[in-house]
């Protein structure tokens, strides 16, 4: 087998794939470079019409791409070179998988004569994600002498994928694709690179009523609505409105930035202050799990009949499982069933509206006196405006987020499918890519992630960072550990680093500025432009004792009118 032949038959096959990926609709590549990866990043490169971004960590570079699907509504590629860069997509690729996000896993390899026999940078790769990936294939070597059996095979591949690539089940997507040297395709052959679509998929699934309409008749009932980025909602409020139902509105759903009546935001306070909900007959659940630990504990108690309406259906992936579930799009769901008569739930509405006007004055009362995170969260949240999008990492920040979210207009977004703190600042920084975006971030996933700023530096990419540091994990001080084990609590669960972030700032070319007073934030002005890190200066005891005085006023309410 002559070179030539060779460099010819591999040039196909990485030019087609790249172009099969263009006619599918993705039009971004995450490149980590690598030797391995040679031929895909110059067939990415050399594409007309292919953005690259380039980020020399795995880990971060994945959960990058995450945040260009979240701001894009495409599905996104990351290339890496052989061996254990690979492994370092797992944690996004987990959180695709859990958040059904589109993300296109190319993994370089080492030709398969040289598996399993120790050579450098040859691990097993075929198979890594079996356990999040949606469609996984490991392609042959470019045939010198049937050079055409592997052009036929990227897009026969790339057509079983594309149905992972939109619709009720996407997610991640694994191709692992082992490389002979000579590694540099030929140039001269740019013909093959071409910007041709192809009709993405269509799914549809039909499903029956009748056995709701029984169930409907009764009163006391809610809606239950999570995340429901990326989908249309208008049909929930008239379904809503003409059967006066509440809704319980998980800030990541983004019905909370609409001022509708039947919307409930203090759900997870009046919960977490004991609400009794034994009368309740049956709830519609759409989109995916909420954030709120109260409300997925009262799921799992409730003798309640539980409908649950999403575009995926994965058994085991709510806390508890429904009693009938319906795979189709909100929507779709709510629009059939506009020919059920409506049913008057004056009284039970206005039970639930009474409660929640209650307890919003409460909560906003108590933020004036307030001093701890809570209360910079929520003078942050005034800050915001409806075309501004808020994404907050895990832990303490997006429970708070679910509990003062009442008034504000801006769009919320959370890697909420393994609700892990790795990779927020990188997904945030994708996002920033498409969409005016402000991070809300604890200083534990701040350090977790700090390599993600690079992205900011060598793209300009604009950024606000509010860094609340308390110098540990805030969320624990809320666990029975922090009493069960209090000689070992700080050690181990408390965890204080004692870093000084202005360095990191300094490192990545964005601006700091530590506030350490709820005046001074009050007064600032968040830039409309560039890269910014305003670090707010907390302390973790202080935030405890001022959340139970909170949850005890809504403890108070509810007695009070109930």
């Amino acid at each position: 087998m002559t070179t030539t032949k060779h460099i010819e038959a591999l040039t196909k096959e990485v030019f087609t794939f790249v172009s099969e990926l263009y006619a599918y609709g993705v039009r971004e590549v995450v490149i980590s470079p690598g030797s391995r990866s040679t031929p895909l990043a110059i067939a990415i490169e050399a594409h007309p019409a292919m953005k690259s971004w380039i980020h020399p960590d795995e880990r971060s570079a994945a959960f990058f791409a995450l945040g260009l699907i979240k701001g894009s509504g495409r599905p996104v590629a990351v290339l890496c070179t052989s061996g254990t860069a690979a492994a370092n997509y797992t944690p996004a690729v987990a959180e695709s998988h859990m958040s059904h996000l589109p993300l296109i896993v190319l993994t370089s390899d080492r030709p398969h004569e040289l598996r399993g026999i120790a050579a450098p940078q040859a691990i097993n790769q075929s198979q890594m994600f079996a356990n999040y990936a949606a469609f996984q294939f490991d392609f042959p070597i470019a045939d010198e002498d049937q050079p055409r059996y592997i052009v036929e095979t990227v897009q026969f591949q790339l057509q079983k994928a594309s149905q992972y690539f939109y619709g009720p089940h996407r997610g991640p997507i694994h191709f692992n694709i082992p490389f002979r040297e000579p590694l540099t395709p030929d140039l001269t052959m740019t013909d093959w690179l071409t910007t041709k679509r192809k009709t993405i998929p269509q799914y549809q699934k039909t499903a029956s009523f009748d056995r709701l309409n029984a169930l409907f008749r009764k009163e006391r009932g809610l809606i239950i609505v999570g995340d429901m980025q990326h989908q249309e909602i208008d049909q929930i409020f008239t379904f809503a409105t003409i059967h006066e139902m509440p809704i319980l509105a998980d800030p990541l759903s983004q019905l909370r930035q609409y001022d509708h009546p039947n919307v409930i935001t203090t759900y997870d306070l009046l919960l977490r202050a004991d609400l009794p909900l034994d009368d309740v007959q049956f709830v519609i659940r759409v989109g995916k799990p909420v954030i709120s630990k109260a409300l997925n504990q009262w799921l799992k108690r409730t003798d309640a009949y539980q409908i649950l309406v999403q575009n995926h259906d994965e058994p085991g992936s709510f806390p508890v499982p429904p009693h009938v579930t319906y795979e189709m799009s909100a929507n779709d769901f709510f629009r059939a069933l506009a020919d059920q008569p409506a049913k008057r739930r004056h009284h039970w509405l206005s039970q639930w509206q009474q409660l929640e006007k209650q307890s919003r004055t409460e909560v906003q009362r108590h933020m004036k006196q307030a001093t701890d995170e809570a209360a910079y969260i929520d003078r942050l949240l005034k800050k915001l405006t409806k075309d501004d999008h808020l994404f907050v990492s895990n832990s303490m920040p997006v429970r708070d987020i679910d509990n003062l979210l009442i008034y504000c207009k801006a769009n919320v977004y959370a890697n909420r499918g393994a609700n892990g703190i790795d990779g927020v600042v990188s997904t945030a920084l994708g996002m920033a890519v498409h969409k005016k975006v402000t991070l809300l971030i604890g200083d534990l996933a701040f350090y977790h992630d700090m390599n993600g700023l690079l992205m900011s530096k060598l793209n300009d990419i604009p950024l606000n960072i509010i860094l609340l540091n308390n110098d540990g994990g805030g969320i624990f001080s809320y666990l029975p550990q922090r009493t069960a084990a209090e000689n070992y609590f700080e050690r181990l669960f408390g965890t204080p680093t004692g870093l000084d972030f202005k360095h990191a700032a300094l490192l990545y070319d964005f601006t700091f500025e530590r506030i350490e007073s709820l005046q001074t934030f009050e007064m600032k002005q968040l830039s409309s432009f560039g890269a910014h890190i305003y670090e707010i200066v907390t302390d973790r005891d202080d935030n405890h004792a001022q959340h139970q005085v909170l949850y005890q006023k809504l403890g108070d309410l509810i007695h009070a009118l109930l």
